[in-house]
C-alpha cells in the first residue's frame, strides 16, 4: 500500500499565481533601481550645474565687484544691455570657434554674409533704416 503525497507534488511546483507574484516583485523592484539610478544622475546635474554658476558668478564679481551690490533686475538688465549687444555676441562665438547662429544674428541685429560673400541684413536693421 503506497500513499502518494499530492501536496508534496504540488508544492514542489509553483502555481502561476506565484510564479506571476515573483516576476511583479522583480519588476517593482527593478523600477526602484531604475527610479535611483535616474535620481542619482539628475543630482549629478544638478550638483555639476550649481558648481558652474559658482565659478561663473564669482568670475564676474572677481572682474566687477560692483556686481555684488546689484539687485537681481540690475544685474539682469547689465547682461542684456551690456553682454547681450551684437559686440558680447561676436565676441562669445569667437571665443567658441563657432559661426553665430541665424536666429542669434537677427535676435541682436548681427549681418551675416549671404553665401555670395555679400552682407545680408536682419530685419531689425532694414526696419531702423526706414
Amino acid at each position: 500500500m503506497s500513499t502518494t503525497n499530492t501536496s508534496t507534488t504540488t508544492r514542489a511546483t509553483k502555481t502561476a499565481e506565484e510564479k506571476v507574484a515573483i516576476k511583479d516583485a522583480k519588476i517593482l523592484q527593478l523600477q526602484n533601481e531604475k527610479k535611483k539610478i535616474l535620481q542619482q544622475e539628475k543630482a549629478r546635474e544638478r550638483k555639476a550645474r550649481d558648481n558652474r554658476l559658482y565659478r561663473r558668478h564669482g568670475l564676474l564679481e572677481k572682474y566687477l565687484p560692483e556686481l555684488i551690490e546689484m539687485a537681481d533686475h540690475q544685474f539682469e538688465m547689465f547682461i542684456k544691455r551690456g553682454i547681450k549687444t551684437k559686440y558680447g555676441i561676436k565676441i562669445l562665438y569667437d571665443i567658441l570657434g563657432l559661426p553665430i547662429p541665424k536666429e542669434v544674428a537677427e535676435q541682436v541685429g548681427i549681418e551675416q554674409p549671404n553665401a555670395n560673400g555679400s552682407s545680408a541684413k536682419s530685419p531689425q536693421s532694414q526696419q531702423q533704416e526706414q
